[in-house]
């Protein structure tokens, strides 16, 4: 994924019809196209990230390419690499100089669960497509300062406890860049609000530069994208971990009763 060209607003979204009168699930349709569409240009993106929460700051960096080759480093306060080139997930341990490689012995469903637990902390809202469920989505086209037009998507589903979340998503109209992110769940609102962006007129789609996290209005934390390359050129062996000199290496099965810890 290849990036660093900054560019205004205005210049994709030139010449952009303005549609009304959809109904809802139309409109979530749309939605769906939209985010398909872009994440067929979008086939590859490199990040550096800082994170700040309080007075804690961490940064790591993540490289993402279809299909399926994702690699985070988490680099301060603790570093640590995960890996996945596709067929094996790596875990390299710098502070215990170890090297574990897994051949993932799981169902198509489990694995794919396994790997969004493992790299969701490092794949960043903006860049990863929404997970929307097949049913149970409201649509509506709202209006947003960095819109000028937007998608408002709304899923409702219970929590392990039975109880309601909401989630509402902000994408912008007719490119599907991610605006913002709020979720509803027992009494307390969390936010994620785009505060800047960069723009690709060439993908014709922008990703967040700067995201601020709230809760109930208040902010909690920040996150900065230091350096941004969309659509770059990453070679395979990106993805296959070897080991430095001096770590151990060790190659592992995972299965369903297994799974190597965070």
């Amino acid at each position: 994924m290849s990036l660093r060209t900054s560019l205004t607003l205005s210049v994709l979204l030139l010449g952009c019809p303005k549609e009304t009168g959809k109904a809802p699930e139309n409109l979530a349709s749309e939605a769906r196209r939209a985010l398909a569409e872009r994440d067929k240009r979008l086939t590859s993106y490199l990040v550096e990230v800082s994170s700040t929460q309080g007075d804690q700051t961490a940064t790591h960096t993540f490289v993402a390419r279809a299909p399926n080759r994702v690699k985070g480093s988490l680099l301060t306060p603790t570093a640590m690499t995960l890996s996945f080139d596709g067929t094996r997930f790596f875990k390299l341990t710098p502070g215990e100089k170890k090297l574990e490689a897994f051949e993932l012995k799981l169902p198509t469903d489990k694995a794919a669960l396994f790997l969004t637990t493992q790299f969701s902390p490092f794949v960043p809202e903006g860049y990863r497509t929404p997970l929307l469920p097949s049913k149970g989505v409201t649509a509506s086209k709202v209006t947003h300062p960095r819109g000028p037009e937007a998608f408002e998507l709304v899923v409702s589903t219970p929590d392990e406890a039975g109880k309601p979340i909401t989630i509402t998503y902000l994408l912008r109209f007719p490119t599907g860049d991610f605006l913002g992110k709020k979720t509803q769940a027992g009494g307390v609102t969390s936010e994620l609000v785009v505060e800047a962006e960069q723009c690709d007129a060439k993908l014709s789609l922008c990703v967040p530069k700067v995201v601020v996290q709230r809760e109930n209005g208040v902010e909690l934390g920040r996150t900065t994208f230091t350096r941004i390359e969309l659509t770059p050129e990453v070679p395979n062996d990106s993805f296959t971990l070897t080991a430095p000199e001096g770590y151990t290496f060790e190659k592992r099965e995972l299965v369903e009763s297994t799974a190597p810890a965070n």
